[in-house]
């Protein structure tokens, strides 16, 4: 699943909650593995109805994390692989599902009564690329591409971003995370942008967006271990849209804050 972009640590971190490893320290895996590891949990929280929408809803997200070796499928993140390095650098590809969003009031997915006329932005399966170098043992670069491969013509999103581990113990990691946000001239069309006849079936203003930044993010991310089982994940973020959409006629504030909590049991 798919959120746009308020809950990127959720899908960053949760990966790491589900598997008991602490922040920017999980273990070099053999390339296909020795042991399967399964993880559980669920995901509670309060996202914008769509990006840059006033008003909330909640959610409720089921974490499932199958990982051996370089291979992984997860409720968050899709079906892919990962590689880590000895000298911090980590690359992931992985299939997933982007829900899209439509145009009345939905609890399962983005959306908004006040949408109306807009039309709906059918799902897609995209491709996501991330890649992370640590520069430090606190500090590590982010940078992630998306790409459709089938469904709406919703265009392309990327991200660069740090890292930082403010605190870590054996139970404890505190992550601050910084991120730009950037889409193709379609991929901000589609979200932000009013064609004409959107115009007239909605009476919404006419927006044309450029591709370019739309957001900036920070999130405040904290991991709690109870043991060697059992996890739980803290996750808030504010957003502030800017540059490419400021002046989206859809946006109904431009700074919105989000939270989550995961709870997740590894076996």
């Amino acid at each position: 699943m798919t959120y746009r972009p308020s809950t990127r640590p959720l899908l960053a971190l949760c990966l790491t909650a589900l598997s008991g490893l602490p922040l920017a320290q999980a273990a070099e895996p053999s390339l296909w593995g020795d042991h399967t590891d399964v993880s559980v949990g669920l995901a509670a929280g309060a996202a914008s109805r769509y990006m840059g929408s006033k008003d909330y809803r909640p959610q409720v997200v089921p974490l499932v994390s199958v990982q051996r070796g370089v291979l992984f499928a997860d409720t968050t993140r899709g079906l892919g692989l990962q590689w880590q390095s000895p000298q911090g650098l980590t690359l992931s590809g992985a299939f997933n599902y982007d829900f899209g969003r439509d145009d009345r009031d939905s609890n399962s997915r983005p959306g908004s009564d006040r949408l109306r006329g807009m039309g709906e932005i059918n799902g897609a399966t995209v491709f996501d690329l991330n890649l992370s170098q640590a520069l430090t043992p606190w500090l590590s670069l982010n940078l992630e591409g998306e790409w459709r491969v089938a469904g709406e013509q919703r265009g392309d999103r990327y991200r660069m971003g740090l890292e930082a581990i403010t605190l870590h113990t054996d139970s404890d990691t505190l992550a601050v995370d910084l991120d730009a946000h950037a889409g193709s001239q379609r991929f901000n069309q589609t979200w932000f942008g009013v064609t004409p006849q959107q115009s007239l079936n909605s009476g919404f203003a006419i927006e044309r967006s450029d591709a370019g930044i739309y957001a900036y993010s920070t999130a405040l991310n904290w991991l709690h271990n109870f043991d060697t089982h059992w996890s739980s994940l803290a996750t808030l973020t504010v957003t502030h849209y800017t540059d490419q959409v400021r002046d989206s006629p859809l946006l109904q504030r431009s700074t919105a804050a989000t939270g989550t909590l995961a709870l997740t049991y590894s076996f």
